[in-house]
């Protein structure tokens, strides 16, 4: 192998590195990964065996491409270890609930519904709420709450907390 041929063998392998690298960093954005955290957890007895659990969090969406929420599928860890799913409340529900009951607080966020987006590049801070068919003390006694958002494309963030 003669010395060009080595020189252009290499120059060609280093285009063609760098062609890749920058069709990568274009396209990264286009990539869905949303990030997120739970900024606060409210509990309140609806029955003997009914809780309503409010979960207030913070979505960040990164990419050029709009999440749009499929699934919301909220569960605990009981202090026993258990996983416990609860089910989503009705969002336009959630304004008269808390006015029903004002040991909750204030309704910090809007509502996060199914189908709900969130468009690129932008930050926002939601609330949803979840039921729990057991007394409202499994619920406050818990190891941990989990949010699994899952976008239409099928991407999904899961947030966790106390």
């Amino acid at each position: 192998m003669s010395k060009a041929f080595g020189i252009g063998l290499g120059v060609a392998a280093l285009l063609i590195v760098v062609y890749f690298w920058a069709l990568y960093v274009n396209t990264k954005v286009n990539l869905l990964a949303a990030a997120g955290w739970i900024a606060n957890v409210r509990v309140q007895s609806l029955q003997p065996e009914e809780t309503l659990m409010v979960i207030d969090f913070g979505l960040v969406n990164d990419s050029d491409v709009q999440l749009v929420a499929a699934t919301i599928d909220p569960w605990i860890v009981t202090r026993d270890g258990k996983e416990l799913h609860g089910s989503l409340f009705a969002s336009d529900d959630m304004a008269k609930t808390f006015s029903f009951y004002p040991s909750l607080g204030p309704m910090l966020y809007p509502p996060l519904p199914l189908r709900g987006a969130i468009d690129g590049h932008k930050t926002v801070k939601v609330m949803v709420g979840v039921e729990f068919d057991v007394p409202a003390e499994v619920v406050e006694t818990r190891k941990s709450t989990t949010l699994r958002i899952e976008d239409v494309s099928g991407p999904s963030v899961e947030l966790t907390a106390r």
